[in-house]
């Protein structure tokens, strides 16, 4: 007995180690960014409108009910922002592809396929999964080159600033964005160490107004509904990491013409499974603003 218990012990390890693979540096040159400045745009060009995509994990999922609202609409923004799972929503919209286009791409994902767990004491997500679903999904290999101007956020460890990141291979910049601490393997960059743009920026307006957009949607999907945490040890420090990343951001949010705030609070991961819950709130909450977003543009 003691021999099968060992033995199936054994096969249990070899089988976790074998979905395991060894960590690879993400060392990602191709990049280009600059400061976060957020009074002064750094294109010449003025833009009529900008939606800065929120980050917030899978409640990412949302983003597409509210591009379905706006397409609904006949609203079109000129340029995006995106921080994190936002980064994804804004690179996606930006290379073209429409509402149907990005329900039919993310209807059969899962974890695994975008996350690539390793074995490393730099996280447990390698990201190279998540950078290489995004790059399979969009025609261009350059941010810049995409028919509508977008920038993502990212912290940079080394400055302690956030970034913004307008150049470079699309999957890389959103690995960048979504990099979240202790999780994601750290990106690097020319010396500089790169993780989720949502520590000072949950929702990037100051990126969208630094492209030169005159008016801001905000989509918030991540502070406007922190819920009372269970008192254990790994509940409460994702609250007070979620409270103080929202705490910080509460300026650049108030600046927004207009926030779209969705009600849904995911179950944990199972959140892959609820994507219609979270899509129809992304929805129905564009669809209760979109008086106001006309009125704000015909002003």
């Amino acid at each position: 007995m003691r021999k099968r218990i060992l033995t199936l012990v054994t096969l249990l390890t070899v089988a976790t180690l074998g979905l395991m693979a060894c960590s690879s540096p993400n060392l990602y040159n191709d990049l280009i960014y600059k400061d976060l400045n957020a009074s002064t745009p750094t294109v010449n060009a003025e833009h009529q409108l900008g939606i800065a995509f929120g980050g917030g994990g899978i409640r990412g999922f949302m983003h597409l009910g509210v591009i379905k609202a706006l397409e609904e609409a006949g609203i079109k923004p000129n340029v995006v922002s995106g921080t994190s799972a936002g980064s994804i929503a804004a690179t996606l919209y930006a290379s073209g592809m429409s509402y149907q286009a990005m329900a039919a791409a993310i209807e059969d994902v899962g974890m695994s396929d975008i996350a690539d767990f390793v074995l490393s004491s730099k996280g447990l997500v390698n990201g190279k999964n998540l950078s290489d679903w995004i790059n399979a999904q969009v025609e261009y290999d350059d941010l810049a080159d995409m028919p509508m101007p977008v920038a993502v956020t990212a912290t940079n460890m080394t400055t302690h600033n956030t970034v913004t990141i307008r150049s470079g291979n699309p999957g890389h910049a959103v690995q960048t964005s979504s990099t979240i601490p202790g999780v994601f393997i750290p990106v690097e960059h020319q010396g500089d160490i790169l993780i989720d743009g949502g520590i000072f920026s949950v929702v990037p307006v100051y990126a969208a107004k630094q492209l030169g957009a005159k008016r801001v949607i905000a989509v918030d999907i991540y502070c406007h509904n922190q819920t009372q945490p269970q008192v254990s040890a790994s509940q409460l420090t994702l609250a007070v990491f979620r409270m103080q990343s929202c705490r910080l951001s509460q300026p650049e949010l108030d600046s927004a013409d207009i926030v779209i705030s969705p009600l849904y609070e995911p179950n944990g991961i199972g959140g892959f499974d609820d994507k219609t819950q979270a899509i129809q709130a992304g929805y129905f909450a564009t669809k209760a603003v979109i008086p106001q977003i006309k009125a704000l543009l015909l002003n």
